[in-house]
């Protein structure tokens, strides 16, 4: 096993999708309490988790959760708000975010994407005894 396993295009596509998801999160998060806003701190958490997850299978997980956690604050509110003028704009970030953030969800522990990490964690392994 020399050869690094290549990540399955579900696995790929999750890996976009979250990202956008926890983006979305923060663009909500901006436009309602401005970038200094102390909201803005679990979304930035959520895309740095996100992006962790191409390469920590731990990550993977700690992303999917704190998505859900911004799933469950914002969700309630964006459907109550999402035909007021001026909470619009943020309510359709969360629709958005929410639709990225289910997909990313199903498709990062679809078993083509386990099967990728496990190999993966399997290959590092190998070089690791390779190189001693």
């Amino acid at each position: 096993m020399n050869e690094r396993p290549q990540r399955p295009p579900v696995l790929i596509a999750a890996l976009v999708a979250l990202p956008l998801a926890a983006l979305l999160f923060g663009m909500t998060a901006a436009n309602l309490g401005g970038s200094g806003s102390t909201h803005t701190s679990l979304p930035s958490l959520a895309l740095v988790l996100s992006l962790l997850a191409i390469r920590f299978n731990w990550a993977r997980t700690v992303s999917v959760i704190v998505l859900a956690f911004l799933t469950v604050q914002w969700l309630p509110g964006a459907v109550e708000y999402v035909d007021e003028a001026r909470t619009q704009q943020a309510a359709i970030y969360v629709l958005i975010a929410t639709a990225f953030y289910g997909t990313g969800a199903v498709l990062v522990y679809m078993t083509p994407s386990n099967q990728y990490y496990r190999r993966a964690a399997e290959w590092r392994h190998s070089r690791k005894q390779q190189a001693t």
